[in-house]
């Protein structure tokens, strides 16, 4: 017995040591923090949008008592994270997805939580910008007793996901052959808000994007895929479509115009597509004919009355 006892006093020095008494609250991780983000619906759709959090805490005064980024394998083990905070009140702030195309600037105090802001790292030291990480936002504010505590934390999605696909007509027309290469075309997106605050609103100076188009050797289609902020229906924002070799400005598009001919596409919904189709019609080395229009499957899918007699 006493054998026995010598062999579990010293595991159950290393458990007392190492474990947080309930009596010594300052030295526990008593905060549970758990991340949710229900998108357009009424199921938790976090793992499959965001891979990884960086987290900012500030207490009551404003001033930024911890920081801390989460990792991919964390959430995955636990979707949320545990916080060694003192009794207060504390907001919290949790950006999602935020990659090489993010640059975050947090203050170290204000009294204002939206002086906290982030955008693509470019976006105001210049430089060339093709578009943003597909960014989240989470904010809660919580009430720490001095005791065990557990809150969740909501993410709102701050990006919306965009498309541009540039189809040469063919059967009829006689395209030139330099409009199916890639790099034929250069797409700039002007008058862009660059900036997303910790509150989830875009500003800033106009900014222009320039999403790369490559060209689809199988369909010989140029596609983009690439995100912006989120932007309201009411913008100023302009797709410009040039023809590298001339310089000639093909197509200019205004955003607005674009979501108030195709209400199908609601950018208040937290998870957007604006798929844009511009088709060109060439004879000889001359584009006559511009087409946009959106694909084909969001207009069967969604357009009322549709099949309807």
């Amino acid at each position: 017995m006493k054998r026995l006892l010598y062999i579990l006093l010293p595991i159950i020095s290393i458990v007392l040591l190492s474990s947080c008494i309930k009596e010594k609250y300052d030295d526990c991780e008593r905060c549970t923090l758990t991340f949710s983000y229900l998108g357009d619906g009424t199921s938790d759709i976090f793992p499959e949008k965001i891979t990884d959090v960086s987290l900012y805490v500030y207490d009551a005064a404003g001033v930024l008592v911890q920081t801390k980024h989460i990792e991919q394998n964390e959430l995955k083990a636990f979707q949320g994270t545990k916080l060694n905070l003192s009794q207060g009140v504390y907001h919290v702030v949790g950006v999602g997805n935020s990659f090489s195309k993010t640059e975050i600037n947090a203050p170290a105090s204000t009294a204002d939580l939206s002086d906290g802001y982030f955008n693509h790292p470019n976006a105001e030291k210049g430089g060339k910008i093709e578009g943003n990480d597909s960014l989240y936002l989470g904010r809660q504010t919580i009430n720490v007793p001095n005791d065990w505590y557990e809150a969740d934390v909501p993410f709102r999605s701050s990006h919306l996901k965009v498309s541009y696909t540039v189809k040469v007509k063919g059967a009829n027309w006689m395209p030139m052959t330099r409009a199916l290469t890639d790099g034929h075309f250069t797409l700039e997106v002007n008058n862009l808000t660059p900036l997303t605050d910790f509150e989830n609103n875009t500003f800033g100076s106009a900014t222009t994007y320039e999403p790369v188009l490559p060209l689809d050797t199988e369909d010989y289609i140029h596609k983009g895929y690439f995100n912006i902020m989120r932007h309201p229906k009411q913008n100023d924002v302009e797709f410009v479509l040039t023809e590298n070799e001339t310089g000639e400005v093909i197509h200019t598009l205004r955003l607005e115009d674009f979501l108030n001919e195709f209400p199908q596409i609601d950018v208040t919904k937290q998870e957007v597509l604006i798929p844009i189709v511009v088709e060109l019609g060439y004879l000889g080395d001359i584009c006559t004919e511009v087409t946009v229009t959106i694909p084909e499957w969001m207009i069967k899918d969604v357009t009322p009355g549709f099949g309807d007699n």
